[in-house]
């Protein structure tokens, strides 16, 4: 039976619930295409049952109650009122996610594999939206832009907490199950990647 002990400790960054993602078995919980899966669909349609998720994502129902119970364990989703066994609903637990860098080999080669898993599926929403886009009628209001530009380490970390601050109210209103008039989940894809062997100032 999972307990507290058994969930990431929760700290509060910049004005948002954040799970300290570090020791390898809370890293592994999530590095899973399925488990993913579940999460993004419990966040868009949930709650949901393990037989309702199986339908969605053309699984077996078996299959996603064995991966619910592995999120729950570690308190990623947590179940939701009514019904009892496979019947019983499952529900997102709005928290976020920080993976802390860890000092040990098995902390870094988790964190590896959640990193693959994340990429992958943030690839898998842009090849989404490049398959529907013509047709979506949010089409003008969305955006896919590449930037490239020469900055200090300062500016960089000055541009990344500048991003975070125009995003975070919005993720706390999403965590809060504030739901405006005419609203939709928006996918929000950031990456500031420092270039490998750019000389500094060159």
């Amino acid at each position: 039976m999972p307990t507290r002990d058994d969930h990431p400790e929760i700290d509060d960054e910049r004005g948002l619930p954040l799970r300290q993602l570090r020791r390898p078995e809370h890293l592994k919980a999530l590095a899973h295409p399925r488990r993913m899966q579940l999460l993004d669909l419990l966040v868009s349609d949930g709650p949901l049952t393990a037989s309702q998720c199986a339908e969605r994502l053309g699984d077996s129902a078996a299959s996603c109650s064995y991966h619910l119970r592995q999120l729950a364990r570690f308190g990623f989703v947590v179940e939701a009122d009514g019904g009892e066994g496979r019947n019983r609903p499952w529900r997102w637990a709005p928290i976020g996610n920080h993976i802390v860098e860890g000092t040990s080999p098995a902390e870094r080669a988790a964190a590896e594999s959640l990193g693959a898993v994340l990429d992958a599926r943030n690839l898998d929403r842009i090849r989404g939206w490049a398959g529907r886009r013509t047709s979506d009628p949010w089409r003008e209001a969305a955006d896919a832009s590449d930037w490239t530009l020469r900055l200090t380490r300062q500016e960089l970390a000055d541009l990344t907490a500048a991003i975070t601050a125009l995003i975070v109210p919005l993720q706390r209103r999403t965590f809060d199950g504030v739901v405006p008039e005419d609203s939709r989940l928006v996918d929000v894809l950031t990456y500031l990647l420092p270039r490998p062997g750019t000389t500094p100032g060159a």
